[in-house]
């Protein structure tokens, strides 16, 4: 058969069946006083192709199952085929009859040093490292993907939590790069502390909180207004426990950085609910939103 017969009928047979993740990529060079700009276009091209067309795992996902996902890339310097990087995730999940998505998680991973040549094909093989470029994305796919679907079913994500761990694991023994370590930029802001922390039993509350916040709260918004705020309260009340057990949880300041806006939208409006013991919580869990929680009523 031809060669270009083949290759067609595979590619084919990847965005039929493979695409699993909507991703929307944008490699912003603006801060990089570079006249040919065709490294960055093409370096977003590759990314764009290497999320949206890999398969993450064993299910099939019809098109509104998709999870959704904004990449933004921020290159901060370039010099030959090596870059540093701000990479900004945002994904989403859609609310249960309706046409709202709510965030589901927001993170912006600072400095992340990578190499490229320009339109280097990316892969991911399983149990083995590729590059910084290719484990630090295919280590967030996992995370969001992990985090998707324990918003669904309880404690469902912990296969790609595993996978993200695997990878982080795999890329402090392939790289010598600070960025998979404990000790990297930003404190215990980092891959490192991320995934330690959603794979640890001290982190029950959070991940019980995701389930409950949006598949007995969000999902609920339609049918029972009310219902819904009291679970969606009582999930966050939740979380005092484990704020106990790990004051300044990166899972806490993750969480709340990305539904601040949201909890407040949501609490701010009817039915009205009495809110002493969820005010009183999140001024506790995240004082720096207490000019929202203000508008709580």
């Amino acid at each position: 058969m031809n060669k270009s017969i083949v290759f067609l009928l595979i590619f084919s047979f990847q965005i039929n069946f493979s695409q699993e993740i909507d991703c929307t990529v944008i490699v912003n060079s603006d801060q990089i006083n570079q006249t040919n700009k065709s490294v960055f276009s093409n370096l977003e091209k590759s990314i764009s192709t290497f999320i949206n067309f890999n398969s993450w795992s064993e299910n099939t996902l019809l098109n509104h199952e998709k999870i959704d996902l904004n990449l933004l890339i921020t290159i901060i310097s370039n010099s030959d085929n090596k870059f540093v990087a701000n990479f900004e995730f945002q994904s989403l999940r859609p609310v249960l009859n309706s046409t709202y998505q709510t965030p589901l998680f927001n993170f912006i991973d600072k400095n992340v040093e990578f190499t490229y040549e320009e339109f280097e094909t990316l892969f991911f093989v399983e149990n083995k490292f590729q590059s910084d470029l290719v484990s630090l994305l295919s280590y967030y796919i996992n995370i969001v993907y992990g985090l998707d679907k324990d918003s669904f079913v309880s404690n469902s994500g912990t296969i790609f939590y595993n996978k993200a761990q695997q990878i982080l694991n795999l890329a402090n023994q392939g790289t010598s790069s600070a960025n998979w370590q404990s000790s990297s930029s930003g404190g215990r802001i980092n891959k490192f502390w991320l995934i330690e922390n959603l794979n640890s039993s001290n982190s029950k509350e959070f991940r019980d909180m995701i389930f409950s916040y949006h598949s007995n709260g969000l999902d609920l918004m339609y049918d029972n207004k009310l219902l819904s705020k009291k679970n969606i309260s009582s999930s966050i009340v939740s979380l005092e426990r484990m704020n106990r057990r790990v004051p300044n949880s990166i899972l806490l300041k993750i969480f709340f950085e990305t539904k601040s806006d949201e909890i407040r939208d949501i609490f701010s409006a009817g039915p009205d609910l009495e809110t002493t013991n969820l005010y009183n919580q999140l001024n506790r869990l995240a004082p720096f939103f207490s000019n929202k929680w203000a508008n709580i009523r």
